[in-house]
């Protein structure tokens, strides 16, 4: 006979909360698939997919309050968006550039997500762009007395490129 341990609740997360986070790793995955096959039925210019990076993603984004932290994400933030409370179609109708997407309207390009109501800020296609704004965010909130989380998202290519140094140095500068 096989006994399973029952997982132990790190972080003060519950059992509800590990299966709603392998959950949202898996949706990220499915919607990955999903637009990688759209896009190769030529139903969508590009896709940008999320694969092997949904841990992480999820993992940082359930540590944020819904609706008051800052999430400045990337591309391949799929994830992340799901986490904060954008819904599958909601990412989906940006992907394939409806006029419903809550992003843009459907003028963005596809993974180019953003919310206002949910405090994420729309993506931008050039490498490491986003790190300034979030330090301008961060900054913003500092001198306001709030008390929120400004969270950026970028990839690897990114440290490479001087927005990410100066962003960094601006923020340990000014202690955001």
């Amino acid at each position: 006979m096989i006994t399973v341990k029952e997982p132990s609740a790190p972080a003060g997360l519950t059992r509800d909360d590990l299966l709603d986070m392998y959950y949202r790793m898996v949706l990220a995955r499915a919607l990955s698939a999903r637009m990688w096959v759209l896009n190769r039925m030529g139903k969508a210019p590009f896709a940008i997919t999320c694969d092997g990076q949904e841990a992480a993603q999820v993992g940082s984004a359930y540590a944020l309050k819904r609706g008051r932290d800052f999430v400045v994400p990337y591309y391949r933030d799929i994830g992340v968006a799901l986490v904060i409370g954008m819904t599958p179609r909601e990412i989906m109708l940006g992907f394939l550039a409806k006029a419903a997407d809550p992003s843009s309207g459907g003028r963005q390009m596809p993974c180019h997500f953003g919310h206002p109501k949910l405090r994420i800020i729309s993506v931008y296609s050039v490498v490491a762009s986003l790190i300034p704004h979030a330090v301008g965010i961060a900054l913003a909130s500092k001198l306001r007395g709030e008390k929120d989380v400004t969270i950026v998202y970028f990839g690897d290519g990114a440290t490479s490129e001087g927005d990410f140094h100066e962003g960094l140095n601006f923020a340990a500068v000014r202690r955001l």
